[in-house]
Formats: C-alpha cells, structure tokens, sequence
C-alpha cells in the first residue's frame, strides 16, 4: 500500500519508478523583455532535474532573436503575433509541448535550481494533477507573506483562490498535460489573474492539487508601483473575474469581492487626483 495520503496514481508512479522517466516541459510567454528573459531561462537551464524542453513563446513588438539566447538544444524558440497575450501564448506552449508535466514560468521570474526536482517528488509522491511551487522574493529570498498556498484540500484552495490569491502564480504551477488538454486552457478573457483561474477551473472539474514545500520560486521584487493605466487593468481583470466565478461564490465572498473592487476603484480616483493636481 502507498503511504498515508497519498494517491492510488501516486502509489502507481513510485512502484514504476524504474521504468518510468517523468519529464517535464517549460512554458515561457515573454514579451519585449530580453534580459529578464534570459536570467529565467538560465534559471531553467540549471536545474538539478533537467527539463525535456523550454518552449519560449515570443509575443513582443520586437522578435527575439535565437542567437541572444543562452544555447541549448533544449530551447524552442516560437514567435507569436505581436501583442498575442499571455494566456494565449501559455496555451499555444502547452499545444505545441511534449512533457508529461507543464511547468509554466513568467519571463521576469526565475527558479532555484532544485525547483524542479522538488515538483517531481511532489508528483511521485501525491500523483497530484496540480502542483504549486512556493514563493520567495529574488533579492532576499525570504517566503512572500500570504502567498505560500497553503491549503488542507482542494475546497480549502477553491475557496481561497474565490477572494483573493494564495500564492497561486503563473511561475510556481505545474499541471499534467492530460489535465490540461481536457481544459480550456487560460482564458484570454480574464486581463489580469489568469494564472489562479486557471487552478481554479481545474479543481472546479475535479482536478487533484498539492504543494511542493521544497519547490521554490523566486519572484522578482524590483517592479515599480502600478500606473494608473496599470490599475484601470486590474480593476478591469478583477470585474471579470467576479462575473466569471459569480456562481461560484458565496454570499460572503461576493462582498468581500465587491468590497476589494471598490478599494480599487477608490485608489485609482485618489491618484487621478493627484495627478490633477500636479
């Protein structure tokens, strides 16, 4: 029998260890960040626990060039349309991947070389379809406060991901490609948190989840604070998001939703003021 709480899949994936190779693929979207595309990219090229491929989708005004990446036959260089939006270019990756395992990483990111490794324990052990990484800020590497995923179930996570986000990121999650091809995919609807919504439909259709606590992400620090155009987006992602999961919720999360919408709302004609004024 396998140990306590694990899965029958996860049982299976241990007892065919020997014949069994798990591979992973990594999706990078990136736009008209060359520099901090190649630090994520190093990133992955590191790991302890190789991956089988790195599909970097190039959706930016300025194409990347093949020759300014880090060499390696691992790398998949694809262009996209100019501007193709990032959940797009997430799911063309995913389409064109061949791994097992999709591991997504944003452009301006970067993982700790045992990264992987850490995902593919949690995978063998748990035989989640889900695995979420932990979070740490890249200069300090300190865990980011509130978003360390912690959860007991996927309700608990359901619930979570309803009103806020726990540490569910577009670089700290990793989803069977089976789970994946069955979904829709990250919906181009949603401006702004794709990622979370993404885990969310997938536990909404019955999908399994786990956390890989030796799994870390380091998340960049240095991003400036947001424009007022920047949180005209966000306002925007987080309306949608509340119209989208509006069934989903309870009484209480709706206001509590409502509530955080207004804050928003508030904050942005605060800083138009101040503009104003300037």
């Amino acid at each position: 029998m396998g140990t306590c709480g694990e899965s029958l899949q996860g049982f299976a994936l241990r007892q065919l260890g020997r014949r069994y190779e798990m591979n992973v693929s990594v999706i990078i979207p990136t736009c008209d960040r060359p520099e901090m595309l190649k630090q994520a990219i190093e990133s992955v090229l590191a790991q302890s626990r190789p991956a089988v491929e790195a599909i970097i989708v190039d959706n930016g005004h300025s194409p990347v060039e093949q020759e300014s990446l880090p060499k390696s036959e691992a790398i998949k260089l694809i262009r996209a349309l100019p501007r193709f939006g990032v959940s797009q270019a997430r799911n063309l990756g995913a389409i064109l991947a061949r791994g097992q395992f999709l591991a997504f990483l944003d452009d301006d990111d970067a993982w700790d070389r045992d990264y992987l490794q850490g995902i593919c324990e949690c995978i063998e052990t748990t035989g989640a379809d889900v695995i979420i990484g932990r979070q740490r800020h890249m200069n300090t590497k300190l865990p980011r406060a509130g978003k360390q995923a912690e959860f007991e179930s996927p309700q608990h996570l359901i619930a979570q991901i309803l009103v806020r986000n726990p540490g569910v990121g577009g670089s700290n999650t990793v989803v069977a490609r089976q789970v994946f091809a069955r979904s829709r995919g990250y919906d181009p609807y949603l401006t702004t948190g794709q990622d979370k919504a993404l885990v969310l439909d997938l536990l909404l259709t019955g999908a399994t989840v786990a956390r890989a606590d030796a799994a870390w992400l380091d998340y960049r620090d240095d991003r400036t604070i947001p424009r007022q155009t920047e949180l005209t987006k966000l306002m925007e992602g987080k309306r949608r998001f509340i119209l989208k999961y509006w069934t989903e919720m309870s009484a209480r999360q709706r206001a509590r939703n409502l509530f955080n919408l207004s804050k928003m709302h508030l904050k942005s004609r605060m800083s138009f003021s101040k503009r104003k004024k300037c």
